[in-house]
């Protein structure tokens, strides 16, 4: 990468860069630091000293010479941890308490909350289960405020300073310019103006995303999982979701609600889908049109099919895998409309990798044959080079991690923004 001399280089994004870079990649050396971000070492060392002094990094040693220490980092010039005589390389790394954030997540009776200090990670986190369809919006905003509110009250512990931002996930679709939700399975109302209220109750930067666009996020800020390089990640679950990581940044389109996969079509006039059209992936795809179809086959327990709970979707796929063909059939069936989904989306921007993941993956077994054979019955040949199809298991839900790292993306920007006013 070519280096820009000092002159050139503008010190507010340049200092970003480093942040970022060190959110991601943990403790590096200030030569790594200038490999990745184009900086001359001069540019480094002086950038570096002014986010020292602001208390934003700090120094650390790399393990020491006989091996000890973090076995991530690589202890010597030769990169070969810490088995490299003479003086331990100086790491610099972020401050954990320079600053934290709150991170919720919405989803169908339940509200998640979470503190992330500024280098992104979890420190605590709380859920609350409240049947959020009897809410109406004032009683939305009235709940979240009072649960954070006790949140923080309960975890000074973990900052001697107030939150610097909020970042909600929401089930759904949400405007993430105008902070609206505009529609979501876990509440009956539409078009709720949610972050206005909170910024003025609580100040700072509240931002708002869909959950699939926050584990987008959560993705791009791991390098275990993505190599660089456009991406899109489908979620599936009660509905159908997507993020999409184009040229290293969340997609959201002009009017705040791009990228919304599972309501792009299979069928016209196919199924009723929960938005209230017809035909859309998610009329497929979705837990609960799944449930749907299931119940014209088998009996089942008279309960709400519109909201499937996990144990009714986990007791569908033990049947299936247990023998029960025709339900089997359901999930070969969504994989091969997934299948075709994705041919769209490769025509469309041939993303490098592709993640599927979410709690409606959990049949992904079944569903992966007949996805790959409807992509490959969809798709032009000469687009079959790429790309990189990845389920990601859904041990861990990366929504929250993502909403905390869009508040600090965020935080980032507008903290050298306020200097500059200053």
């Amino acid at each position: 990468m070519k280096r820009r001399k000092d002159s050139e280089t503008p010190r507010q994004p340049s200092q970003i860069a480093i942040l970022r870079y060190l959110r991601i990649h943990g403790p590096a050396a200030r030569i790594d630091i200038g490999s990745a971000t184009g900086l001359s070492p001069a540019t480094v060392t002086s950038l570096t000293a002014d986010l020292m002094t602001q208390g934003l990094v700090q120094e650390s040693q790399s393990a020491n010479a006989n091996g000890t220490g973090n076995g991530n980092i690589n202890g010597g010039a030769n990169g070969s941890h810490g088995t490299t005589r003479g003086r331990p390389k100086v790491l610099l790394d972020l401050v954990p308490n320079a600053a934290c954030v709150i991170g919720v997540k919405i989803t169908i009776n339940l509200i998640e909350i979470a503190l992330g200090n500024f280098k992104g990670e979890i420190e605590c986190s709380s859920e609350h289960s409240i049947n959020t369809r009897d809410l109406d919006e004032a009683e939305l905003v009235s709940t979240l405020i009072t649960l954070i509110d006790d949140f923080i009250a309960k975890h000074k512990d973990f900052s001697a300073r107030p939150p610097v931002g909020i970042s909600i996930a929401v089930q759904g679709v949400c405007d993430s310019n105008s902070g609206e939700i505009i529609w979501s399975p876990a509440l009956h109302l539409r078009n709720i103006a949610l972050t206005k209220p909170l910024t003025e109750r609580f100040g700072g930067i509240v931002q708002m995303s869909n959950d699939a666009n926050c584990i987008a996020t959560a993705i791009s800020q791991n390098t275990n999982l993505h190599r660089g390089g456009d991406f899109a990640v489908i979620m599936l679950g009660y509905g159908i979701g997507m993020g999409l990581v184009l040229n290293g940044s969340v997609y959201n389109g002009d009017f705040g609600t791009a990228a919304e996969f599972g309501h792009t079509k299979y069928q016209p006039d196919g199924p009723l889908c929960n938005c209230g059209r017809r035909g859309c992936l998610e009329a497929y795809i979705g837990d609960y049109a799944i449930l749907r179809d299931a119940r014209g086959i088998i009996d089942l327990p008279d309960t709400n099919s519109l909201h499937p709970s996990e144990e009714q979707m986990m007791d569908l796929v033990a049947r299936a895998r247990a023998g029960d063909e025709d339900l089997a059939d359901l999930f070969r069936h969504a994989g091969k409309v997934l299948g075709y989904g994705i041919a769209n989306l490769i025509a469309l921007l041939g993303p490098k990798q592709i993640f599927i993941t979410g709690s409606g993956a959990r049949a992904y077994d079944m569903m992966e044959p007949e996805l790959m054979r409807g992509l490959s019955l969809a798709q032009v040949p000469e687009l079959r080079r790429g790309p990189e199809i990845i389920h990601l298991a859904w041990d861990k839900d990366l929504a929250l991690q993502g909403a905390i790292g869009q508040s600090l993306l965020r935080h980032d920007e507008n903290m050298f923004q306020a200097a500059n006013t200053l």
